[in-house]
């Protein structure tokens, strides 16, 4: 096809893209779609952060993020000129424009020292990629990179006092000169690919280079490079992508055109699922799982913040600290359902005490306890009573009747050829029932998160906060009503088998 010459100035998301995605970047730098940003917890707190972070700086200039280009380029300049330790500089050369969280001049030397601002807990190779980036184009306008340096959070750091943040505890310095260094050959050689690739695109392109051409679910454009695909391609199989890329490149791209002898046993399951239009029960599998459950079962799901700024003592960043819990428990004998849930008032502080004390009043501690994933209710239930030692006993009493439900989906004992290889709860529940979460307002935990942030932050009317708390409460009840349906689905299969 016939393809425009590249948007210039190119960006550093532009560019990052590219090495991710070489059709992602076209479209992006072409305007063909326009850029989504999904809102997530950490863009609450983003202000937050930042602020703790210019807050180790002098003899600063901070430059308005709203002002137009040309007059944030001007003052940059400027305090260039001064020597001032600038915040959100604009730097461009012919091709190329970056925004630099801060450059810092070397005190009593020459040079500047670059810095980026993370709300993470680890070094990531891409932090890496965006400096390189930045120091190009520094380097490029005769400004000498004396040293690059990152900021990031202390994950270990613990919140106690109830006041502000302990910053030097709280951030973590880190040079990364030397990484950049070690680094130095693969980035040239990727900075050269680029290069060539903006004075000859090609679009599109299915790279095997590229981690996301090896399936749609890490593409970043699936609609545009496997518009092709139907249910049951190639792309399905599970722990297979070298696999499928093989025979996609070779022109295989049903599920049901594989040779059997290449896949593995949950592949070929998979498989013959898909060719069968059936799903696939292990009953023996199933029937040990199920040996020891109680004739009255609980089905729980917490919902929980973790915010990067710590804000109940005590308390670590990104700790997950539950407001809600969902309990359905259900009465084999009776035929009957009963539902209890919790949601904590916002204004009313830490909640995991309140969490603990509604939960171990409507918990029965003899029957068997079934959650999603149950490693994160375990870790939520230690974690608070960790902080409140008064409920350990009561959490000793119930910890060996936790049965995590997704494990028969992990090991294929279950498996229907409408999970597409998946095996989340949204995925599941739609092929063992008719309910789903598809009619929510919240349908995802990390959008939870995010909405009651947005309460713990004050960022919501008084009106919008009783229906975000009505939709944070419906979204758990989905999960554990959801998790009995499935339950009964797989106890009624079993039980028509034995017949």
């Amino acid at each position: 096809m016939s393809l425009n010459s590249p948007s210039y100035p190119v960006t550093k998301s532009q560019y990052l893209n590219f090495l991710k995605c070489s059709n992602s970047f076209y479209i992006l730098n072409q305007a063909l779609v326009a850029k989504t940003q999904t809102p997530h917890s950490g863009s609450l707190e983003w202000n937050e952060f930042s602020d703790i972070c210019r807050s180790r700086f002098n003899d600063s200039v901070h430059i308005s993020k709203q002002i137009p280009k040309e007059e944030s380029m001007e003052q940059t300049k400027i305090a260039v000129e001064r020597r001032k330790t600038i915040f959100h500089g604009n730097f461009k050369n012919e091709h190329f424009i970056t925004n630099i969280e801060c450059l810092e001049p070397v005190r009593d030397g020459e040079g500047w020292i670059l810095w980026d601002f993370r709300p993470i807990g680890s070094m990531k190779l891409e932090i890496l990629k965006s400096l390189f980036f930045q120091k190009k184009i520094l380097e490029s306008l005769g400004m000498e990179v004396h040293s690059s340096k990152v900021i990031r959070i202390q994950t270990s750091y613990e919140y106690l006092t109830g006041e502000e943040i302990e910053t030097d505890k709280y951030l973590f310095v880190e040079d990364v000169t030397e990484r950049l260094v070690r680094e130095n050959e693969r980035f040239e050689e990727e900075w050269s690919r680029f290069q060539s690739f903006l004075t000859n695109m090609e679009f599109p392109v299915f790279s095997e280079s590229h981690t996301s051409c090896n399936s749609p679910k890490t593409c970043y454009l699936k609609d545009t490079c496997f518009s092709h695909l139907e249910n049951g391609d190639v792309f399905e199989l599970r722990e297979g992508y070298e696999i499928a890329k093989k025979h996609y490149l070779e022109g295989k791209i049903d599920l049901g055109s594989l040779p059997e002898e290449d896949l593995s046993p949950i592949q070929r399951i998979q498989r013959n699922a898909h060719l069968h239009g059936t799903a696939h029960y292990d009953l023996p599998q199933l029937t040990r799982y199920f040996e020891r459950t109680t004739e009255k079962v609980a089905f729980l799901d917490f919902e929980s913040v973790n915010p990067l700024l710590p804000m109940f003592t005590p308390s670590r960043p990104f700790q997950h600290i539950p407001f809600l819990f969902s309990l359905h428990i259900w009465d084999s004998r009776k035929d009957e359902l009963e539902y209890h849930t919790y949601i904590h008032p916002p204004e009313k502080g830490d909640p995991r005490a309140f969490i603990l004390e509604e939960l171990a009043k409507r918990l029965p501690v003899d029957i068997t306890i079934f959650s999603f994933n149950d490693f994160f209710e375990k870790l939520i239930i230690e974690e608070a009573t960790q902080v409140y030692p008064n409920f350990k006993d009561w959490w000793e009493n119930i910890r060996p009747n936790f049965i995590d439900l997704a494990l028969p989906f992990k090991k294929f004992w279950v498996y229907h050829p409408e999970q597409k290889g998946k095996a989340s709860l949204k995925e599941i529940l739609p092929t063992m029932s008719d309910v789903s979460h598809g009619n929510l307002s919240i349908k995802e935990g990390q959008d939870a998160n995010y909405q009651y942030l947005r309460l713990l932050k004050k960022q919501v009317t008084e009106e919008e906060k009783f229906r975000v708390l009505e939709d944070l409460v419906n979204y758990c009840k989905m999960d554990t009503y959801g998790l009995f349906l499935i339950y009964r689905k797989l106890k009624n299969h079993l039980s028509i088998s034995q017949c």
